[in-house]
């Protein structure tokens, strides 16, 4: 797979990660002195699957790796664009995936060894290479719900409605469900009442007023505290609760389609 493609096939201008889009579209055009920019051959961005692009984000967070070559930066933004929209987090270090720095040196080098001194490692300040390694390698990627990922518009809808910000991958499975209630609710209350949109132009007859709102009903248990309510939370399995979490994230897609209209 060629990771410019994917990039360029996916992003929106409304993503965070389209702040490094000029600066992909122009990683070919080589200076010189003489003539100003000059294109050059197409540089290969290639990975096989997604073992080989976290194996390349590691190989790029590596002590000994620079980024004064801006191929190294144009990897890194394309490699952690890819695994943000396969679903992918770090668990030991959430946002970078979905929030890199513009500057890749700031992960690499510094949230790194900060990570290390604050686990108490390193001696008087300083970080080992050998202890920089080891963090790399041993970092843990968890993959959320990588068949219906999030577009930063939608991202944004749940921070906003989040009482912490949290975004949405952030979330335990019952606090998903929760928001995903709530910014239901949200979409489609306009001056204390509920609007209704015409389902049928994108799901068929596959959803329906009346549809999301048994949906939301069940899902009632998962926004209250009362031992009634935590009861009934319980008594769904793990894998009903992930479908009431893709069906969710359909309806507000749909929703947000709609609305935007």
């Amino acid at each position: 797979m060629d990771l410019k493609k994917f990039y360029f096939n996916n992003i929106k201008d409304d993503e965070y990660h389209y702040k490094f889009n000029d600066f992909i579209k122009n990683i070919n055009n080589q200076y010189d002195e003489l003539i100003g920019y000059n294109e050059i051959e197409d540089c290969a961005f290639d990975i096989f699957d997604d073992d080989e692009a976290i194996g390349k984000f590691k190989e790029l967070c590596q002590p000994n790796v620079g980024f004064g070559n801006p191929d190294n930066v144009c990897w890194f933004y394309l490699v952690t664009y890819y695994l943000y929209k396969r679903g992918y987090v770090i668990k030991e270090f959430p946002r970078i995936l979905a929030r890199p720095n513009i500057n890749p040196s700031n992960f690499t080098y510094n949230e790194i060894r900060s990570k290390i001194l604050s686990n108490g490692g390193g001696f008087n300040g300083t970080v080992p290479f050998r202890e920089r390694r080891a963090l790399i390698n041993d970092l843990t990627f968890q993959q959320k719900n990588p068949s219906l990922g999030l577009d930063d518009s939608i991202e944004k809808l749940f921070v906003a409605i989040s009482n912490r910000q949290a975004f949405f991958n952030d979330m335990s499975t019952d606090e998903k469900l929760a928001s995903i209630s709530n910014l239901i609710e949200n979409m489609l209350k306009v001056d204390g009442k509920f609007i209704k949109l015409d389902y049928s132009k994108i799901c068929f007859d596959y959803i329906s007023d009346d549809d999301i709102k048994r949906y939301r009903k069940k899902l009632n248990c998962f926004r209250h505290g009362s031992n009634e309510s935590i009861n009934e939370r319980k008594a769904y399995s793990d894998e009903q609760k992930m479908f009431l979490i893709d069906y969710g994230i359909i309806i507000v897609k749909t929703i947000r389609y709609l609305t935007k209209q």
